[in-house]
C-alpha cells in the first residue's frame, strides 16, 4: 500500500534499538502530554478549593467585625444612651487587626487591599461616638461603615472563588455566609435599631412604624429564602454532614425570626398593641442565632472544602503511583521483549549460517509463543523442507527415470546420475564420467549435434526436447531427448550446462507405428463422413416437405428440426392418409448413427401401421414399442425414445404418448398445458406397454395453436448455463399468436438461439406448430 510505504522505508533503514527508541519516544510523549494535562486540571481544582478555604478565613474576621460593628451601631441607637460603645469599639479593633494580619497574606490574591484601607478611615472617625454616640452622624458614619464593610465582604467572596463554588452544597453554604445571613443580620440590626429609639411608651411613631413593617416583610422573605436554600444543601450533600450539624441552629433563627414576623400584623393593625422594646429583644435573640448559624456553616464550608481538595490530592498519588508502576511494567516488559527478540535474531542468523555451511540438522528452539515464535517456527518449517527437500532431491536424482547430467563448455560429465549411465550403457556414473571426456566427439551420432546443441541454448538460456541419435557404451545406436539450460559464471560466460536426458528410442519406433495407424484411421474416417452423411441426408429426405404440411386439412403446419450432431435422435412426422391426419413427435436418447437409426426406425413403424389402417391409439403405440424394442435387443443398443401421437379430425386433437407437453395458444392469448406423463411410456424398455397408454382430446378454436417441442428447446443453455426453459418460449408464442406458423417457427427458433449465443448445442432442437384455420 502506497499509504505505508514512506513509514516501512523508514523503520527498514533503522536497526532495532532504534526503532524501539523511535516508537518508545513517540508512544512517551502523549502519554507526559496527556498526564500533564490531567495533573494540571486536578491542580487547578486544588487551588480553586484551597482559595475558597483562604477567603472563608478572610471571613472569619471580617464576621466578627460585623457583629460588633451592628452591635455598636445598635448600641448607639439606644433611647437610654448606651455607653457600651467604648467595648464594642475594642472588639472591633481586635477583630481589624487580625484582618490586617490575613490582608498582608491574602490582599494580592483578593485585591481587598484598598477596601481595607478605606473601611478603616471610616472606622477612625468611630472615636466620635464617645462624645455624641447618638449623633445624626455617628449614625451615618456607622451606615457608611457598614456598606465599606459590605463592599470589603462581596471583594473577599467575588476574588477567592466562593461565587463560583461548582458543588450544589457547598455553593448553598457559601451562598448562605457570603449574602443570606449579612442581609438577615443588617435586616435584624436595622429592626432593633428602629424599636430602641423612643422611650418605652407602648407605641411607635407612624413613620417607624412603616419602616419596621418593610423590615420584617423582608426579613420574611430572606428567612424563607434562606431555609430554601438550605434545604437544597442537604438534599445534594453526599457526604451527609450538614443535615445533623445545620438542621439545628437553622431551625431556631427560623423560629426567633417567624416569631418576629409574625408580629407584622399586630404592628399593622394596633400599633399600640405591643411595646417597641419587644420587637428589640426578638430582633437581637434572632442575631445572636444568625451568627451562630453562621459559624457553624462557614465550619461545615471548611469541612466540605479541605475533603474536596483531599480528594483531588488522593487521585493525583492514585494516579502518579498507576503511571509509575504501569510504566515501570511497560519499561520492564519492553526491556524483557527487546532481548528475547534480539535473541532470536540471533538464534536465526546463527541457524543461517549453519544452513549455508550445510548443516540442516539443528533446528531454532524458542520458549515464546508470539509472532516471533511463528517466524522461528517457520524457520524451522523451511529448515524441514530444506532437509526434506535435499533428501527427496537426493532421491530423485538417485532414483530418477531420467537421465541427470551437468557438463562443463568443453564437454566433459562433472555430474551424472544412475539413470543415464545406464541409458548410456556404463555400469556406474563415476564409470560414465571418467570415459566421457567428450560429449560431441564420443556422444553422438552426427558430430555436428553438439554445436546446434551449444547455439540454441545460447540464444535461447535452454532447450527442451532437443532430440538426437547417441552411441552406446557396446556402440548400440539410440534416440535421446534433452532438456537443459546454460550455467554461467560471474562474468555471465557460459560455464557448462545442466539438464535431464530420456531414452526415446521406443517412442522413436512407435512414432512409424502411428502414422502407419494414422493413416488407416484417416480412410476410416472417410469412409464413416461418408456413411454419416448418407444417414443425415437420409434423415432430411423423411421429414415432410412444405407441400404435404400445406395438404393438411383444417391447420396450419410448420416444423423445424436441426440435430446437434451429424445425425440426430429427435423425430417429427405428418401423415395425412385417406383424410385422416396423423402427427407424431419423438426423442430418442442421444445423438450420432445408432439415435439417428433408432429415429428411422420408428419413423417407419408409425408409417407403416398407419397406412395399413391401424385405428386403436394403444395398438398402434404398443406396435411400435415392440418394433423398437426388438431392433434394439438385436442391436445390443441401451437407446429409447419418447414418442407423442396425435391425430386431428375437424378441430379435435387425439393424444396419445409419452413425450414432453403439448402447448395450447388460445386466441386470447391463455396458454394450456397438456401433460403426457400418464399417456404412454418410453419406447424400447420394455416389451409391452399397453397398460400404460392413455388417449386425451383437445379442442382447437379458429386462430388457436398447438406446438410440440423436444427438451433441446427447455434445456438449451447459455454460455453462463442458464436454461431457457418454458417460460420464455411461453411469452414468445403468446406475443407472435396473431402470424402465420412459419413466422411463429421462425421467432421461437429466433428467440431459442438468442439466447444460446456462443454456447455449444448440446441436444438436438425439434418444433412442431399447429394453427387451427
Amino acid at each position: 500500500m502506497k499509504f505505508v510505504k514512506p513509514g516501512r522505508n523508514l523503520m527498514n533503514y533503522l536497526n532495532y534499538p532504534q526503532k524501539f527508541a523511535l516508537i518508545s519516544s513517540l508512544f512517551i510523549l502523549p502519554v507526559v502530554l496527556l498526564t500533564y494535562l490531567l495533573f494540571s486540571e486536578l491542580q487547578s481544582r486544588v487551588d480553586f478549593a484551597q482559595k475558597e478555604l483562604y477567603g472563608n478565613q478572610y471571613l472569619r474576621p471580617l464576621r466578627h467585625l460585623l457583629e460588633e460593628t451592628l452591635k455598636a451601631k445598635v448600641a448607639s441607637d439606644r433611647s437610654d444612651k448606651s455607653t457600651k460603645t467604648t467595648e464594642f469599639k475594642s472588639q472591633m479593633d481586635l477583630a481589624l487587626n487580625k484582618l490586617n494580619q490575613l490582608d498582608q497574606k491574602f490582599g494580592s490574591d483578593f485585591k481587598t487591599t484598598d477596601l481595607l484601607r478605606s473601611y478603616q478611615k471610616v472606622n477612625e472617625q468611630f472615636d466620635t461616638l464617645q462624645v455624641s454616640p447618638n449623633s445624626k452622624s455617628a449614625s451615618n458614619n456607622y451606615q457608611q461603615s457598614l456598606r465599606k464593610l459590605q463592599d470589603l465582604w462581596v471583594q473577599v467572596g467575588d476574588q477567592s472563588n466562593l461565587i463560583l463554588d461548582p458543588d450544589l452544597d457547598t455553593y448553598y453554604l457559601m451562598d448562605t455566609t457570603l449574602l443570606k445571613l449579612p442581609e438577615i443580620q443588617i435586616n435584624l440590626a436595622e429592626i432593633q435599631s428602629i424599636s430602641q429609639k423612643e422611650p418605652m411608651q407602648g407605641a411607635i411613631n407612624p413613620s417607624d412604624q412603616v419602616q419596621l413593617i418593610a423590615l420584617m416583610s423582608k426579613l420574611k422573605q430572606l428567612n424563607a429564602n434562606l431555609s430554601r436554600k438550605m434545604a437544597t444543601a442537604f438534599n445534594n450533600n453526599p457526604t451527609g454532614n450538614l443535615h445533623p450539624k445545620l438542621l439545628t441552629p437553622l431551625q431556631q433563627l427560623n423560629r426567633t425570626i417567624e416569631r418576629l414576623t409574625n408580629q407584622m400584623d399586630t404592628l399593622s393593625l394596633n400599633p399600640r398593641s405591643l411595646q417597641t422594646i419587644t420587637y428589640a429583644e426578638m430582633a437581637e435573640e434572632s442575631l445572636q442565632h444568625s451568627f451562630s448559624l453562621w459559624d457553624a456553616t462557614i465550619q461545615e464550608l471548611d469541612f466540605l472544602l479541605q475533603k474536596r481538595i483531599n480528594g483531588f490530592v488522593n487521585k493525583q498519588q492514585w494516579i502518579t503511583a498507576f503511571i509509575l508502576i504501569i510504566l515501570a511494567i511497560a519499561a520492564y516488559l519492553f526491556i524483557c521483549f527487546y532481548h528475547g527478540m534480539m535473541q532470536v535474531v540471533s538464534s536465526l542468523k546463527t541457524a543461517s549460517q549453519r544452513m549455508v555451511d550445510g548443516n540442516l540438522k539443528d533446528a531454532v528452539t524458542l520458549e515464546s509463543r508470539d509472532e516471533l515464535a511463528d517466524v522461528v517456527r517457520s524457520f524451522n518449517t523451511v529448515a524441514d523442507v530444506l532437509r526434506e527437500a535435499e533428501a527427496k532431491y537426493r532421491s530423485i536424482f538417485e532414483n530418477s527415470v531420467e537421465g541427470i547430467f551437468q557438463t562443463s563448455a568443453d564437454g566433459a560429465y562433472l555430474i551424472a546420475n544412475p539413470m543415464l549411465a545406464k541409458i548410456y550403457g556404463y555400469d556406474t556414473p563415476e564409470e560414465l564420467i571418467a570415459s566421457m571426456t567428450n560429449v560431441g566427439e564420443q556422444l553422438y551420432v552426427d558430430r555436428d549435434r553438439r554445436t546446434e546443441f551449444a547455439q540454441l541454448i545460447k540464444q535461447q538460456g535452454k532447450i527442451s526436447g532437443f532430440e538426437s541419435q547417441i552411441y552406446r557404451k557396446d556402440g548400440n545406436i539410440i534416440w535421446i531427448s534433452e532438456t537443459a539450460r546454460a550455467i554461467y559464471d560471474a562474468q555471465q560466460n557460459i560455464a557448462g550446462y545442466e539438464g535431464t536426458v530420456e531414452d526415446i528410442t521406443r517412442r522413436k519406433q512407435a512414432e512409424v507405428e502411428v502414422m502407419q495407424l494414422t493413416q488407416q484411421l484417416q480412410d476410416e474416417n472417410l469412409r464413416m463422413t461418408t456413411e454419416l452423411n448418407v444417414t443425415r441426408r437420409l434423415q432430411k429426405m423423411l421429414m415432410p416437405t412444405d407441400a404435404e404440411l400445406d395438404a393438411v386439412v383444417g391447420l396450419e403446419i410448420a416444423g423445424f428440426m436441426e440435430p446437434a450432431a451429424e445425425v440426430g435422435g429427435d423425430y417429427y412426422d405428418v401423415i395425412q392418409h385417406e383424410g385422416k391426419v396423423s402427427i407424431s413427435i419423438g426423442d430418442v436418447t442421444g445423438h450420432g448413427l445408432e439415435s439417428g437409426v433408432v429415429m428411422i426406425m420408428a419413423q417407419m413403424a408409425v408409417r407403416t401401421l398407419l397406412v395399413n389402417g391401424e385405428t386403436s391409439s394403444a395398438k398402434f403405440l404398443n406396435s411400435v414399442n415392440r418394433a423398437l424394442y426388438d431392433n434394439t435387443q438385436r442391436m445390443r443398443s441401451r437407446k429409447n425414445m419418447s414418442l407423442a401421437l396425435l391425430e386431428y379430425k375437424a378441430g379435435d386433437l387425439y393424444l396419445t404418448g409419452q413425450h414432453e407437453e403439448l402447448i395450447i395458444v388460445r386466441q386470447d392469448g391463455q396458454i394450456e398445458h397438456i401433460d403426457t406423463l400418464d399417456l404412454g411410456f418410453p419406447l424400447a424398455l420394455e416389451a409391452d406397454i399397453s397398460c400404460f397408454i392413455a388417449e386425451v382430446k383437445v379442442h382447437l378454436y379458429s386462430g388457436d395453436i398447438a406446438v410440440l417441442y423436444t427438451d433441446g428447446i427447455s434445456e438449451a443453455v447459455d454460455t453462463h448455463n442458464n436454461q431457457y426453459g418454458l417460460e420464455k418460449m411461453y411469452e414468445v408464442l403468446k406475443q407472435n399468436r396473431d402470424r402465420s406458423v412459419q413466422e411463429i417457427r421462425q421467432a421461437v427458433i429466433a428467440d431459442l438461439m438468442q439466447h444460446i449465443g456462443k454456447q455449444k448445442v448440446f441436444d438436438d432442437i425439434t418444433l412442431l406448430v399447429m394453427k387451427q384455420k
